[in-house]
This record gives structure tokens, C-alpha cells and sequence, in this order.
């Protein structure tokens, strides 16, 4: 069977949706949904016809089948649970949620889907619930957190970090561990020497170090 396509699917979820909602499934309706001419509307419609997915007469209106209003329904789903985490959960206002999900929806399937549907389900059904740890969780979303970056970066605006993770070969790595830096390690104070070739880091034992910028590059702190 062949696979149906993301444009394919933007037809039949803007089938699906003229036909929940009471309106005439019309070459010129999905023209004005889709904002397309109409010569492209009915030469896509013609392949899904081909396709099994709509039934078309000429100039008559089209009625999607079984194996069509399937797809349309999911993705529609999958349109609107998107939109709604983007809004309600992250913040996006309505039109750029709308945006993010249009972008997503033809990329989600699978048992990844499940798993989104269920835990937006979850989440609202928690907050329609009240349960007193929505509230901190919306909360904690509001905060921002330090992202993992390179010391290279991280001496710009930091005085100190922990290390979390080092991604130079493996001598650079032994090199760096040899001279007391390594994951889990805290660094005390992290600075840029004034000629740039080389950056300064004071370990928790008070032992200086100074790094070239090539190792202080593949050092990553949070």
C-alpha cells in the first residue's frame, strides 16, 4: 500500500474537519480552507479518488470513504492535541501554536503518538481534576534553567558550573582528566583570558588551570 503523503494528509484532515462540522465537502470549500486555486484542489481530489480515499463526481461534492475519513480523523487529532500542549501547557499563543502543529502533526505516529495523546490527556484531566501539582508544574515551566553549553561560551557570563560532560577525542578527554577535569567536577570560577588564546578555571580544591581553546571548547558545564 502506498504511502499517503503530508500534503495528502492536509486534504483529508481539512475533509474530515468540513465534514464534522456540517459543511458542503466542495472543491471550492477545500479551495478557500486550503487557500488554493481550484485547478490544484481538483487534481489532487482526482488522485485520492484513485487512491480509494474520496468518492468524486465531476463537479459534485466529495464524500470521503472509510480507509480516507480514518487519516483525515487522525490527523486532525493529532492537530488539535498539539495545539492545545503548545497553548495551554508551553504558552504559544493560538496562531503560533496552530503553526508548530502543522508543522509537527505529519511527523508523529506510532506508538510516539500514543504516548503524546496520553500524556496530554493526563495533563488536562489533571488540571480539570485541580490536582494541586498542575499549578507547580506550570509554575516550574515559568523558570528558566541552565542548558549544558561549553566552557568556551559559559566564561562569557558564568563565575562557576559543574562539569557534565566531555566531548573531545579520547587523549583530549585523558589529558583533561589528568589535570583534575572531569564529569561531576565543579569548577569554581570560569574566566577568559584577555588575549583569548586561553581560558582560566579555578577547580573546588582551589587548583588553577589554564586551558587552550581547543580543550576548553570540548568541555561542557551546567
Amino acid at each position: 500500500m502506498a504511502t499517503v503523503t503530508s500534503r495528502l494528509e492536509d486534504y483529508l484532515e481539512a475533509l474530515f474537519l468540513l465534514e464534522a462540522t456540517g459543511k458542503k465537502q466542495t472543491v471550492t470549500a477545500l479551495a478557500e480552507n486550503l487557500k488554493l486555486t481550484k485547478g490544484t484542489i481538483a487534481t489532487v481530489v482526482k488522485k485520492m479518488a484513485e487512491r480509494k480515499l474520496v468518492l468524486h463526481e465531476s463537479y459534485g461534492a466529495i464524500r470521503l470513504t472509510s480507509k480516507g475519513r480514518q487519516i483525515g480523523w487522525q490527523v486532525y487529532m493529532k492537530h488539535e492535541r498539539l495545539t492545545s500542549f503548545f497553548h495551554d501547557f508551553l504558552g504559544q499563543d493560538a496562531e503560533r501554536s496552530e503553526e508548530i502543529a502543522c508543522l509537527i502533526e505529519h511527523h508523529l505516529d506510532g506508538a510516539a503518538a500514543n504516548r503524546f495523546f496520553n500524556l496530554v490527556h493526563f495533563l488536562q484531566q489533571a488540571q480539570i481534576e485541580k490536582k494541586e501539582w498542575t499549578d507547580e508544574l506550570l509554575r516550574s515551566l515559568e523558570n528558566a534553567v541552565r542548558q549544558p553549553m561549553p566552557l568556551t561560551l559559559a566564561a562569557e557570563d558564568r563565575q562557576n558550573g559543574r562539569v557534565c560532560r566531555l566531548t573531545g577525542s579520547n587523549k583530549m578527554t585523558l589529558d583533561l582528566k589528568q589535570s583534575g577535569i572531569e564529569e561531576g567536577i565543579v569548577l569554581k570560577s570560569i574566566g577568559r583570558m584577555e588575549d583569548g588564546g586561553e581560558y582560566a578555571v579555578v577547580l573546588a580544591d582551589g587548583k588553577r588551570l589554564l586551558l587552550d581553546a581547543d580543550n576548553a571548547a570540548t568541555v561542557w558545564i551546567i
